[in-house]
């Protein structure tokens, strides 16, 4: 009876370990040679389906079900939910990845981000284990994992589909109560946005929907509602993150037109 105590004790605990929930951070460049850092982009509001390929031709299933499922969120939520693609072991070249992805059709290579992913820095290790290919669905302040699927599961649209939603479902309770007190307006604007906090704020970066700073903005001795011009940047959605002088971070999804 011990002995088989023991044995079930050990594979709960097996089991609990490979429930990961939490997404181990990264920074890594793209094929365009774009710094990206993980928790960065979950912490601007994006929701990061994310797949391992070798390429192969085993791949191809998953990375249509990933790829359209989030291209079935670029109208309604426009730059909320990115693609983005990386080698298995990063032993494949940006140009080999990008003629995979033409050949069998998986998509517009403008609709995704691809890395090489050389050394490994985007490990599968740190995603519970490897397959290929291996799909996963990040959100949310917390980081969380809120998809994990490899080898044939991940042929599964409708799975990721689901994820996705739930992503963007916790993401906006927890904006709506984190950012209950930070105002920003007018939005949509054509040029100058706003802030309205109840305290006074020390930092105020823009954000675009890929990642790149528009603006960063210090106040050393705090500014009581500053106002932001983002008169020369191209329409579209924009992120701005607001720390206040207490540390306090908020974020705000905005649109210049």
């Amino acid at each position: 009876m011990k002995k088989v105590f023991t044995s079930f004790a050990l594979m709960l605990a097996l089991a609990t370990a490979n429930a990961q929930t939490t997404a181990p951070n990264w920074t890594a460049t793209d094929c365009n040679s774009v710094s990206h850092t993980l928790y960065n982009e979950l912490d601007s509001g994006k929701i990061i389906v994310f797949i391992w390929v070798m390429p192969c031709a085993s791949c191809v299933p998953g990375a249509k079900a990933a790829y359209n499922a989030v291209q079935s969120f670029a109208t309604s939520h426009p730059g909320k939910v990115r693609f983005y693609m990386a080698d298995d072991l990063g032993d494949a070249s940006c140009s080999i990845l990008s003629n995979w992805v033409t050949t069998n059709t998986i998509g517009s290579l403008s609709n995704m981000t691809i890395f090489s992913n050389a050394g490994n820095v985007i490990s599968e290790a740190g995603f519970g284990g490897t397959g290929m290919p291996h799909v996963v669905v990040l959100s949310g302040g917390d980081h969380e994992i809120l998809y994990n699927k490899k080898n044939s599961l991940t042929n599964d649209q409708p799975g990721i589909t689901a994820a996705i939603n739930t992503g963007i479902a916790t993401l906006a309770a927890r904006d709506l109560k984190k950012n209950a007190t930070l105002s920003v307006s007018p939005n949509p604007s054509h040029d100058v946005f706003a802030v309205s906090y109840a305290s006074a704020v020390e930092q105020v970066i823009v954000t675009s929907v890929t990642g790149q700073v528009v603006r960063n903005m210090n106040f050393e001795k705090g500014a009581v509602n500053p106002v932001i011009s983002l008169g020369d940047a191209a329409p579209g959605i924009y992120f701005i993150k607001v720390v206040d002088v207490n540390g306090k971070v908020m974020v705000k999804e905005i649109t210049k037109q």
